[in-house]
Protein backbone atom coordinates (compact mmCIF):
# COMPACT_ATOMS: atom_id res chain seq x y z
CA UNK A 1 0.00 0.00 0.00
CA UNK A 2 1.10 3.76 -0.81
CA UNK A 3 1.45 5.91 2.01
CA UNK A 4 -0.90 8.73 2.24
CA UNK A 5 0.89 12.38 1.93
CA UNK A 6 -2.18 14.37 0.92
CA UNK A 7 -3.15 16.79 -1.86
CA UNK A 8 -0.79 18.42 -4.47
CA UNK A 9 2.23 16.52 -2.69
CA UNK A 10 0.51 13.10 -3.30
CA UNK A 11 -0.30 13.90 -6.97
CA UNK A 12 2.86 14.97 -7.65
CA UNK A 13 4.73 11.63 -6.38
CA UNK A 14 2.31 9.82 -7.89
CA UNK A 15 3.13 11.33 -11.38
CA UNK A 16 6.84 11.25 -10.24
CA UNK A 17 6.70 7.71 -10.19
CA UNK A 18 4.60 7.47 -12.97
CA UNK A 19 7.05 8.89 -16.04
CA UNK A 20 10.06 7.00 -13.95
CA UNK A 21 8.26 3.89 -14.65
CA UNK A 22 7.51 4.88 -18.32
CA UNK A 23 11.22 6.13 -18.80
CA UNK A 24 12.83 2.61 -17.32
CA UNK A 25 10.23 0.97 -19.30
CA UNK A 26 11.83 2.95 -23.10
CA UNK A 27 15.36 1.99 -21.74
CA UNK A 28 14.81 -1.19 -21.68
CA UNK A 29 13.32 -1.27 -25.33
CA UNK A 30 15.96 0.81 -26.68
CA UNK A 31 18.22 -2.02 -25.25
CA UNK A 32 15.82 -4.61 -26.37
CA UNK A 33 15.81 -2.97 -29.85
CA UNK A 34 19.29 -1.95 -30.77
CA UNK A 35 21.75 -4.11 -28.29
CA UNK A 36 21.80 -6.99 -30.60
CA UNK A 37 22.69 -5.12 -33.72
CA UNK A 38 26.30 -6.02 -35.74
CA UNK A 39 26.43 -9.24 -33.50
CA UNK A 40 26.34 -11.72 -36.46
CA UNK A 41 27.28 -11.79 -39.85
CA UNK A 42 25.82 -13.97 -42.53
CA UNK A 43 26.24 -18.10 -42.73
CA UNK A 44 28.28 -19.21 -45.45
CA UNK A 45 27.43 -23.06 -45.35
CA UNK A 46 26.69 -24.58 -49.12
CA UNK A 47 23.15 -25.39 -49.94
CA UNK A 48 22.34 -29.15 -48.49
CA UNK A 49 18.35 -29.66 -49.17
CA UNK A 50 18.80 -32.10 -46.34
CA UNK A 51 15.65 -33.92 -45.15
CA UNK A 52 15.47 -35.26 -41.73
CA UNK A 53 13.16 -37.46 -39.42
CA UNK A 54 11.99 -35.37 -36.35
CA UNK A 55 10.65 -37.08 -32.63
CA UNK A 56 7.11 -37.20 -34.44
CA UNK A 57 8.78 -39.40 -37.03
CA UNK A 58 7.79 -36.83 -39.55
CA UNK A 59 10.09 -35.55 -42.41
CA UNK A 60 11.46 -31.72 -41.74
CA UNK A 61 13.95 -29.57 -43.50
CA UNK A 62 17.04 -29.37 -41.63
CA UNK A 63 19.87 -26.51 -42.78
CA UNK A 64 20.90 -24.74 -45.63
CA UNK A 65 18.11 -25.65 -48.44
CA UNK A 66 17.12 -23.93 -51.67
CA UNK A 67 13.64 -22.02 -52.37
CA UNK A 68 13.03 -24.60 -54.93
CA UNK A 69 13.01 -27.29 -52.72
CA UNK A 70 9.55 -25.54 -51.25
CA UNK A 71 7.66 -26.13 -54.05
CA UNK A 72 8.16 -29.75 -53.68
CA UNK A 73 6.15 -32.38 -51.50
CA UNK A 74 5.49 -32.07 -48.90
CA UNK A 75 6.21 -28.99 -48.13
CA UNK A 76 4.75 -27.12 -51.72
CA UNK A 77 1.00 -27.94 -49.73
CA UNK A 78 1.63 -24.95 -47.49
CA UNK A 79 4.30 -22.98 -49.48
CA UNK A 80 2.48 -22.49 -52.65
CA UNK A 81 -0.89 -21.66 -50.97
CA UNK A 82 0.25 -18.88 -48.70
CA UNK A 83 2.99 -17.49 -51.53
CA UNK A 84 0.12 -17.16 -53.85
CA UNK A 85 -2.85 -15.60 -51.12
CA UNK A 86 -0.18 -13.57 -50.04
CA UNK A 87 -1.48 -9.68 -51.41
CA UNK A 88 2.15 -7.88 -51.45
CA UNK A 89 2.09 -4.38 -50.42
CA UNK A 90 3.20 -2.96 -53.70
CA UNK A 91 3.91 0.72 -53.00
CA UNK A 92 5.90 -0.22 -50.21
CA UNK A 93 7.45 -2.59 -52.16
CA UNK A 94 8.66 -0.36 -54.74
CA UNK A 95 9.52 2.15 -52.21
CA UNK A 96 11.61 -0.77 -50.63
CA UNK A 97 13.54 -1.91 -54.01
CA UNK A 98 16.95 0.89 -54.15
CA UNK A 99 17.81 -0.20 -50.01
CA UNK A 100 17.68 -3.93 -51.16
CA UNK A 101 21.00 -3.30 -53.51
CA UNK A 102 24.27 -5.27 -51.62
CA UNK A 103 21.89 -5.93 -48.83
CA UNK A 104 21.61 -9.62 -47.72
CA UNK A 105 19.02 -11.57 -46.00
CA UNK A 106 19.01 -14.63 -43.74
CA UNK A 107 16.33 -16.70 -42.86
CA UNK A 108 15.97 -19.01 -39.94
CA UNK A 109 12.71 -21.07 -39.84
CA UNK A 110 11.22 -24.86 -39.26
CA UNK A 111 9.19 -26.84 -42.15
CA UNK A 112 7.48 -27.78 -39.25
CA UNK A 113 6.53 -24.42 -37.66
CA UNK A 114 3.32 -22.53 -38.47
CA UNK A 115 4.54 -19.48 -38.05
CA UNK A 116 7.41 -20.29 -40.35
CA UNK A 117 4.85 -21.84 -43.02
CA UNK A 118 2.60 -18.44 -43.03
CA UNK A 119 5.60 -15.64 -43.00
CA UNK A 120 8.09 -17.16 -45.10
CA UNK A 121 6.39 -17.55 -48.32
CA UNK A 122 4.86 -14.01 -47.81
CA UNK A 123 8.62 -12.99 -47.35
CA UNK A 124 9.89 -14.55 -50.37
CA UNK A 125 7.10 -12.96 -52.50
CA UNK A 126 7.54 -9.22 -51.11
CA UNK A 127 11.38 -9.67 -51.93
CA UNK A 128 10.13 -11.11 -55.16
CA UNK A 129 8.05 -7.99 -56.34
CA UNK A 130 10.62 -5.58 -54.94
CA UNK A 131 13.07 -6.70 -57.30
CA UNK A 132 15.55 -8.54 -54.60
CA UNK A 133 18.47 -10.40 -55.53
CA UNK A 134 17.98 -14.18 -54.25
CA UNK A 135 21.11 -14.73 -54.38
CA UNK A 136 22.02 -12.94 -51.44
CA UNK A 137 19.22 -15.06 -49.66
CA UNK A 138 19.82 -17.88 -47.22
CA UNK A 139 16.94 -20.25 -45.94
CA UNK A 140 18.74 -22.10 -42.88
CA UNK A 141 16.03 -24.88 -41.65
CA UNK A 142 15.94 -25.63 -37.63
CA UNK A 143 15.28 -28.93 -36.19
CA UNK A 144 12.46 -29.14 -33.43
CA UNK A 145 14.03 -32.82 -31.90
CA UNK A 146 14.11 -32.44 -27.93
CA UNK A 147 18.26 -32.82 -28.83
CA UNK A 148 18.67 -30.42 -31.15
CA UNK A 149 15.90 -28.15 -30.40
CA UNK A 150 16.29 -24.42 -32.99
CA UNK A 151 19.73 -26.07 -34.24
CA UNK A 152 20.41 -26.82 -37.73
CA UNK A 153 22.94 -29.64 -38.39
CA UNK A 154 25.76 -26.79 -39.72
CA UNK A 155 24.89 -24.54 -36.70
CA UNK A 156 24.27 -21.26 -38.58
CA UNK A 157 22.10 -20.29 -35.93
CA UNK A 158 25.66 -20.54 -33.35
CA UNK A 159 26.57 -16.98 -31.74
CA UNK A 160 23.04 -15.36 -33.16
CA UNK A 161 20.41 -15.83 -30.99
CA UNK A 162 17.91 -17.82 -32.66
CA UNK A 163 15.15 -18.17 -29.97
CA UNK A 164 11.59 -18.49 -31.83
CA UNK A 165 11.38 -18.55 -35.96
CA UNK A 166 11.21 -17.27 -38.32
CA UNK A 167 13.60 -15.18 -37.84
CA UNK A 168 15.07 -12.78 -40.42
CA UNK A 169 18.13 -11.13 -40.07
CA UNK A 170 18.69 -8.18 -42.60
CA UNK A 171 22.52 -7.29 -43.25
CA UNK A 172 24.26 -4.54 -44.55
CA UNK A 173 27.74 -6.36 -45.33
CA UNK A 174 28.83 -7.96 -42.60
CA UNK A 175 26.85 -6.29 -40.33
CA UNK A 176 23.49 -6.79 -38.69
CA UNK A 177 21.13 -3.81 -39.09
CA UNK A 178 17.84 -5.46 -38.12
CA UNK A 179 15.59 -8.57 -37.47
CA UNK A 180 11.86 -9.27 -37.68
CA UNK A 181 11.15 -12.27 -35.34
CA UNK A 182 8.46 -14.60 -35.83
CA UNK A 183 5.64 -11.58 -36.97
CA UNK A 184 6.19 -8.36 -38.12
CA UNK A 185 5.59 -5.59 -35.75
CA UNK A 186 3.23 -3.42 -38.33
CA UNK A 187 3.55 -5.49 -41.29
CA UNK A 188 6.80 -7.29 -43.21
CA UNK A 189 6.75 -4.06 -45.75
CA UNK A 190 6.70 -1.54 -43.51
CA UNK A 191 8.68 -3.45 -41.01
CA UNK A 192 11.68 -4.04 -43.69
CA UNK A 193 11.64 -0.63 -45.08
CA UNK A 194 11.58 1.12 -41.44
CA UNK A 195 14.72 -1.14 -40.84
CA UNK A 196 16.32 0.17 -43.78
CA UNK A 197 15.51 3.29 -43.18
CA UNK A 198 17.73 2.88 -39.71
CA UNK A 199 14.29 3.61 -37.67
CA UNK A 200 13.38 1.88 -34.78
CA UNK A 201 11.32 -1.54 -35.05
CA UNK A 202 10.12 -2.80 -31.81
CA UNK A 203 11.46 -5.80 -30.65
CA UNK A 204 8.61 -8.39 -29.98
CA UNK A 205 10.60 -10.46 -27.72
CA UNK A 206 11.85 -7.86 -25.31
CA UNK A 207 12.12 -9.73 -22.44
CA UNK A 208 14.64 -11.94 -24.01
CA UNK A 209 16.77 -9.75 -26.23
CA UNK A 210 17.38 -7.86 -22.97
CA UNK A 211 18.44 -10.92 -21.08
CA UNK A 212 20.65 -11.91 -24.14
CA UNK A 213 22.09 -8.49 -24.20
CA UNK A 214 22.79 -8.26 -19.73
CA UNK A 215 22.77 -11.38 -18.64
CA UNK A 216 23.70 -13.85 -21.64
CA UNK A 217 26.53 -15.40 -21.47
CA UNK A 218 28.17 -15.18 -18.16
CA UNK A 219 27.51 -19.27 -17.68
CA UNK A 220 27.44 -18.74 -14.09
CA UNK A 221 24.41 -19.50 -11.97
CA UNK A 222 22.38 -17.14 -10.19
CA UNK A 223 21.06 -16.83 -7.22
CA UNK A 224 17.55 -16.40 -6.16
CA UNK A 225 17.68 -13.19 -4.60
CA UNK A 226 19.32 -12.00 -8.30
CA UNK A 227 17.23 -13.65 -10.33
CA UNK A 228 14.11 -12.08 -7.82
CA UNK A 229 15.72 -8.94 -8.74
CA UNK A 230 15.70 -9.77 -12.34
CA UNK A 231 12.16 -10.57 -12.59
CA UNK A 232 11.00 -7.21 -11.33
CA UNK A 233 12.61 -5.70 -14.35
CA UNK A 234 11.53 -8.43 -16.96
CA UNK A 235 8.17 -8.52 -15.29
CA UNK A 236 7.49 -5.29 -17.60
CA UNK A 237 8.89 -6.76 -20.51
CA UNK A 238 7.50 -10.13 -21.00
CA UNK A 239 4.70 -11.10 -23.04
CA UNK A 240 3.51 -14.25 -21.14
CA UNK A 241 5.58 -17.28 -19.37
CA UNK A 242 6.46 -19.02 -23.09
CA UNK A 243 8.55 -16.45 -23.81
CA UNK A 244 11.37 -17.77 -21.49
CA UNK A 245 10.14 -21.10 -21.30
CA UNK A 246 11.10 -21.57 -25.28
CA UNK A 247 14.28 -19.88 -24.88
CA UNK A 248 15.45 -22.48 -21.63
CA UNK A 249 14.92 -24.97 -24.13
CA UNK A 250 17.37 -23.74 -26.72
CA UNK A 251 19.59 -23.27 -23.81
CA UNK A 252 18.95 -26.82 -22.65
CA UNK A 253 19.06 -28.15 -26.31
CA UNK A 254 22.90 -26.54 -26.44
CA UNK A 255 23.50 -27.49 -22.86
CA UNK A 256 24.46 -24.66 -21.72
CA UNK A 257 22.40 -26.41 -18.36
CA UNK A 258 23.50 -23.31 -15.96
CA UNK A 259 22.48 -20.29 -18.04
CA UNK A 260 18.89 -22.52 -18.94
CA UNK A 261 18.15 -23.10 -15.53
CA UNK A 262 18.44 -19.63 -14.84
CA UNK A 263 15.88 -19.05 -17.60
CA UNK A 264 13.33 -21.29 -16.55
CA UNK A 265 14.33 -20.47 -12.33
CA UNK A 266 13.58 -16.68 -13.21
CA UNK A 267 10.48 -17.67 -15.52
CA UNK A 268 8.99 -19.48 -11.69
CA UNK A 269 9.67 -15.81 -10.15
CA UNK A 270 7.70 -14.07 -13.12
CA UNK A 271 4.70 -16.19 -13.22
CA UNK A 272 4.79 -18.04 -9.65
CA UNK A 273 1.36 -19.18 -10.30
CA UNK A 274 2.22 -21.20 -13.60
CA UNK A 275 2.66 -25.05 -13.06
CA UNK A 276 4.13 -25.01 -16.16
CA UNK A 277 7.28 -22.70 -15.08
CA UNK A 278 8.00 -25.91 -12.39
CA UNK A 279 7.55 -27.61 -14.79
CA UNK A 280 10.07 -26.83 -17.07
CA UNK A 281 12.26 -25.93 -14.55
CA UNK A 282 12.02 -29.84 -13.38
CA UNK A 283 13.12 -30.75 -16.60
CA UNK A 284 15.86 -29.00 -16.76
CA UNK A 285 17.30 -29.68 -13.57
CA UNK A 286 16.34 -33.51 -14.24
CA UNK A 287 18.80 -32.93 -17.84
CA UNK A 288 21.46 -31.41 -16.00
CA UNK A 289 21.76 -34.54 -13.33
CA UNK A 290 20.50 -32.42 -9.91
CA UNK A 291 17.89 -34.82 -9.07
CA UNK A 292 16.68 -33.37 -5.73
CA UNK A 293 15.62 -30.13 -6.70
CA UNK A 294 13.59 -31.57 -10.06
CA UNK A 295 11.78 -33.53 -7.40
CA UNK A 296 10.60 -30.52 -5.53
CA UNK A 297 9.92 -28.74 -8.81
CA UNK A 298 7.55 -31.18 -10.00
CA UNK A 299 6.57 -31.57 -6.28
CA UNK A 300 5.26 -27.71 -6.74
CA UNK A 301 3.66 -28.49 -10.54
CA UNK A 302 1.18 -31.12 -8.36
CA UNK A 303 0.44 -28.21 -5.40
CA UNK A 304 -0.82 -25.93 -8.30
CA UNK A 305 -2.14 -28.50 -10.56
CA UNK A 306 -2.78 -31.71 -8.50
CA UNK A 307 -3.51 -33.78 -11.48
CA UNK A 308 -0.57 -33.06 -13.89
CA UNK A 309 0.17 -36.49 -15.66
CA UNK A 310 3.31 -35.34 -17.13
CA UNK A 311 5.00 -34.64 -13.58
CA UNK A 312 3.51 -37.64 -11.85
CA UNK A 313 4.90 -39.55 -14.29
CA UNK A 314 8.49 -37.75 -13.98
CA UNK A 315 8.53 -37.87 -10.01
CA UNK A 316 8.32 -41.89 -10.49
CA UNK A 317 10.97 -42.02 -12.67
CA UNK A 318 12.92 -39.71 -10.52
CA UNK A 319 11.96 -41.54 -7.12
Amino acid sequence: MRPHYGGYTLIFISLKQDIMKHIFIMVLVCIAVFGCNQRAIPSHTSITNTTIVNDDNKPILAGHCSIAILQNAPYADWYLKNYTDYLVDTITARQLHPFLKNKTIEIFLGSWCGDSKREVPKMLKLLQVAGFDTSHLSLIFVDNSTAAYKQSPQHEELGKGIHHVPTFIMYNGKREIGRIVETPSVSLEKDLLAIFNNEDVPAKYKAIAWWQQEVNGKKKSLDDIQLKDLATTLKLLCRNAGEFNAYGYVLLAQKNYKEAINVFKLNTFIYPDDAGTYDSLGEGLMVAGNKKEAVKNYEKVLQLKPSDENALKMLEKLK
